[in-house]
């Protein structure tokens, strides 16, 4: 025994070759006890072929020892072997000691194969021995919410909520996510918060801030996300979530803040830029909304939404020629931006450009009294007298309210007839 300790301190103060000459000295007489160390030894140090020669001549002694099996199991999970793994586990008797934790490492190594219903099945089965072993009922609830079920998890954690040989684990944080992702929000806040005060973890202070922006506690919400992004500025998915919350709160310039930060951690993230430049247009900073779209489309030319909303803005900033080259340029086939160009062509006076566009997307808003109203004008000064007063007509149906549309009808059904 003196030996083993002196070999391990070589080990472990850099004297690497002449702590394991020691060792292999010591295993050429050692009895079975001592050789089991040393392959702890060996397995500690990630000496896996010479752990593993260690164990495997002790099970030949020991075909049942549990302790063995385990052992031996851990290695081959570490070499990827998972099969001659779960063979070895499976060997382990119900009544033997390490049971439990063998059900527990098989029920991991079917659910990481993607045998979800074979690991429940394997940790079922040992509840049913063992329902008052914490271990157990804190794996189901594991189970489960990684699987999706929080509903399913969330009486296993309640079950072990205060057990104290599972204290290393912050159960009230794993109550809290199952009882949000299950849409129990108010009494997830409740676990969230005792979660954190036991350990502030970046993941609890997302799920709390989350949680309660569900909830419409946005200053809370607020608070949560501003301590998690002190702790960590770098947790990228908290920005639009702390956004979001400002502009619940109606802190515009604080919600856009807050997304121009993300911007910094996350800066190919087009749904940032996206949502910056609704920000900015909301706070009529043109120029910067128009900067983000355009970042947004250098990320992905195909964001159509980005592209739209440019579009807009250019409608308002008058820059008429700007949206005709850029829609002409890349040939888009949105009709809501189609619109806008023939928008753009009627006011630089290109009506015959305008009328084609306006007959190319006119079945896309048959519903819409504005578009009808802009077409019939169009068809009115190139001639269609007919078709355009159809359109008109039907736009002065959708919108009885608007007088000037229904004075103008009436007066060309006069001109008409």
């Amino acid at each position: 025994m003196h030996n083993i300790s002196q070999a391990i301190t070589l080990v472990e103060t850099g004297q690497h070759e002449k702590g394991l000459q020691m060792l292999k000295e010591i295993l050429k007489t050692a009895d079975d006890e001592t050789a089991y160390q040393i392959a702890e030894c060996y397995q500690d140090w990630g000496l896996i072929e010479d752990a593993e020669r260690i164990y495997e001549r002790l099970l030949k002694t020991y075909p049942n020892d549990s302790h063995l099996l385990i052992q031996l199991a851990e290695l081959n999970i570490d070499q990827d072997n998972e099969e001659k793994a779960i063979e070895l586990l499976s060997k382990i008797h119900q009544l033997d000691e390490n049971y439990l934790s063998a059900q527990l490492l098989l029920a991991d190594l079917y659910q990481f194969q993607g045998l979800d219903e074979v690991a429940e099945k394997k940790l079922l089965d040992a509840y049913k021995i063992s329902p008052n072993e914490p271990v157990l009922s804190f794996a189901l609830g594991e189970f489960y919410l990684s699987v999706g079920e929080p509903s399913k998890a969330i009486p296993y954690y309640k079950q072990v909520l205060h057990a104290e040989s599972l204290s290393h684990e912050n159960v009230a944080l794993k109550l809290a996510e199952a009882l949000s992702l299950n849409g129990q929000f108010e009494e997830a806040l409740i676990y969230y918060q005792k979660g954190l005060e036991k350990e502030k973890t970046l993941d609890g202070l997302f799920g709390l801030g989350m949680t309660a922006y569900q909830t419409g506690k946005f200053q809370t919400a607020i608070t949560a996300l501003e301590e998690l992004k002190e702790l960590d500025p770098q947790y990228s998915t908290l920005y639009p979530v702390l956004s979001q919350a400002y502009q619940q709160e109606g802190a515009e310039d604080e919600a856009l803040a807050a997304i121009e930060e993300g911007i910094k951690v996350d800066e190919f993230n087009e749904r940032l830029y996206l949502k910056a430049g609704e920000l900015a247009a909301g706070l009529s900073q043109w120029d910067k909304a128009a900067h983000y779209y355009n970042q947004s489309l250098k990320i992905n030319p195909d964001n159509i939404e980005a592209l739209k909303h440019l579009i807009e803005i250019k409608y308002e900033q008058r820059d008429y020629e700007g949206i005709i080259h850029q829609l002409e340029t890349e040939a888009i086939d949105d009709p809501t931006a189609l619109w806008f160009m023939g928008k753009a062509y009627v006011q630089t006076e290109q009506f015959e450009k305008a009328l084609e566009v306006y007959e190319k997307i006119s079945s896309c808003f048959q519903d819409d009294p504005v578009f009808l109203g802009e077409y019939g004008e169009l068809l009115w000064q190139s001639g269609d007298r007919k078709k355009a007063l159809a359109n008109l007509r039907k736009a002065a149906a959708f919108d009885p309210d608007n007088q000037d549309l229904q004075a103008f009808v009436e007066r060309i059904e006069q001109d008409f007839y």
